[in-house]
């Protein structure tokens, strides 16, 4: 096995497309990849990789125009790599959503690279969310995400953004009596639904959902670590999640993925079901064009679990159960703003059949690189 490519359970293969770069969203047609400050599109049928934009300087002086350019050079990101852009979206209208210091836009078919940065209008300053925490809703074309913070005392905030009119503002706010943060938006296109989880004690674990683009807010469950989820996908007849019980959790607390089937008003038809033990906390998972489910592992340095010191990528087809596709060993590579767990980033969307983009952080081989994993027998 080389820093080239990673060892697959039979019938899939993976190689390198890019170091240095890591995936955001996918379509079935492309994926946002970045590289420090820039915005990538990867074509599944090519294989081609292009520049599409950037985020602009901070400070548009010329000395600090000066100053980003070093920052950017070759030289600099090999001596100090950066962690690069925390969060990508390409809406249905094909414009990019950037969230880092504040959000930037970048519309389908502007001239130019730069994307620009959208007014600051919340006090205090928005927090970011927690990547692939944030959802489109499907109809409105607005975009949805929760305040991640830790270490603090404050009440944290539901945002939305609006692309079209460039204007956001805070749709539902939790004391901090309810919860720590919010994990994740997710956007159920068979409900029109739009759902939320928290954490991360046991009471403030919970799975909520919005029919109405939160003007209201009703509770699935709640009450432990069995309702710790930051990654959820659905079908027809209920919903799926995988837990997020992490190295705060006790021993006990071993990560499950778990289902709920829902009744015809969308509320919960009965107690949640076990599906498979995976171990490891589960931090992100989309499904294929096939209907197939993907869903990431990640290993938490210092966790009361018996788990595998390992990242792990996990597959389910449309009509088969779950297998371990890959296992990449834990090991710490010190990088600024980047935290000390192992894990594979995943985009979020839809990824096209057969195929999934992921880039692993603090493994080996293949920190910080972008992979593409393909079915052999497509």
């Amino acid at each position: 096995m080389t820093e080239q490519q990673h060892s697959i359970n039979a019938g899939y293969s993976s190689r390198l497309i890019a170091p240095e770069m890591l995936v955001h969203w996918t379509d079935t047609e492309s994926a946002l990849c970045v590289r420090d400050h820039w915005v990538y599109r990867y074509h599944y049928q090519s294989g081609a990789l292009t520049k599409v934009c950037r985020v602009p300087a901070q400070q548009q002086s010329f000395t600090g125009r000066i100053k980003d350019a070093l920052a950017r050079s070759a030289l600099l990101q090999w001596l100090r790599p950066t962690a690069g852009l925390g969060h990508v979206h390409q809406t249905r209208r094909g414009d990019i959503v950037i969230i880092y210091d504040r959000i930037y836009l970048y519309r389908a078919g502007q001239s130019g690279v730069i994307a620009s940065a959208q007014t600051l209008a919340l006090t205090p300053k928005a927090a970011p969310p927690l990547r692939g925490g944030i959802a489109e809703h499907g109809v409105s074309g607005k975009l949805y995400y929760g305040e991640y913070l830790n270490g603090h005392s404050r009440d944290i905030r539901v945002i939305c953004f609006d692309p079209a009119t460039q204007q956001q503002h805070v749709c539902w706010q939790f004391s901090r009596s309810e919860i720590k943060h919010v994990h994740a938006i997710h956007y159920d296109p068979l409900r029109n639904r739009l759902w939320l989880c928290s954490g991360d004690t046991d009471a403030e674990s919970a799975i909520y959902y919005s029919d109405d683009e939160f003007a209201t807010l009703h509770c699935l469950g709640r009450g432990s670590q069995q309702w710790r989820a930051i990654a959820l996908w659905f079908d027809a007849n209920g919903i799926e999640w995988g837990m997020d019980a992490g190295k705060d959790a006790p021993a006990e607390a071993m990560n499950q993925l778990y289902r709920v089937e829902l009744d015809e008003s969308g509320a919960a038809a009965g107690a949640p079901m076990l599906l498979q033990q995976v171990g490891n906390p589960v931090y992100a998972a989309l499904t294929g064009a096939d209907g197939s489910v993907w869903l990431q592992t990640t290993y938490e340095p210092g966790r009361l679990q018996p788990t595998p010191e390992t990242a792990a990528l996990w597959h389910r087809p449309a009509d088969g159960g779950w297998q371990q596709l890959l296992s990449l060993d834990y090991q710490h590579q010190p990088r600024r703003g980047v935290s000390k767990y192992g894990y594979l980033l995943l985009p979020k969307g839809t990824t096209p059949a057969g195929q999934l983009l992921y880039s692993p952080v603090n493994c080996q081989p293949g920190h910080y690189g972008l992979y593409l994993l393909q079915s052999t027998s497509a």
